[in-house]
């Protein structure tokens, strides 16, 4: 049985556990800002934005409208950390598809589920934004160059390094609500 007063010292443990995240995507946005503001004025006026297979560019933006999608692309990274964890505070169980819903969801357990999902989405966020600032990266590099020409063997590395963190995130996630404590 948990009393009141370990429920209180689980809360205040997950809430400093969710700003260790927190920190480090704030870091990350600084970061990418960072990055940004130091091509800003060495890109060109159109930029390759899009790169076939073979890494060659295929597609064009203006320096702006690069600059939109970056915001957009923050905004959906805050979305995924920290704006779906609201949501799926104020959700009702019966919406959400959990393994072993009832016991994760009851009430005297719901808090800590939440603090995961905080938790673990703010983690997740963390990631998307390090490969979105790579990629950035990538593009500002390919931009540099004559002809433009994205470092294929990088963006590779990147993405299997993203996808295989994912991966090992979802796996530790549905593992984890999986299980049920005796």
């Amino acid at each position: 049985m948990v009393t009141t007063k370990g429920l209180t010292t689980m809360r205040v443990r997950e809430r400093r556990k969710v700003r260790v995240p927190q920190a480090v995507f704030l870091l990350l946005v600084f970061l990418g800002f960072l990055q940004a503001r130091n091509f800003a004025a060495a890109i060109p006026g159109m930029m390759a934005t899009h790169f076939g297979a073979s890494g060659s560019a295929n597609g064009w933006q203006t320096k702006g409208q690069f600059f939109v999608v970056e915001i957009v692309m923050l905004g959906v990274c805050l979305l995924i950390g920290f704006g779906v964890p609201a949501i799926i505070s104020a959700a009702p169980p019966s919406l959400m598809n959990l393994p072993n819903k009832d016991f994760w969801l009851a009430p005297v357990r719901r808090d800590h589920t939440i603090s995961v999902f905080r938790i673990q989405l703010a983690w997740f966020a963390c990631a998307l934004i390090t490969f979105l600032i790579v990629v950035n990266q990538l593009v500002f590099n390919a931009n540099q160059s004559t002809p433009r020409h994205l470092n294929g063997p990088q963006f590779t590395m990147a993405l299997v390094a993203f996808l295989g963190f994912v991966a090992l995130w979802t796996i530790r996630l549905v593992s984890y609500f999986s299980k049920t404590p005796a």
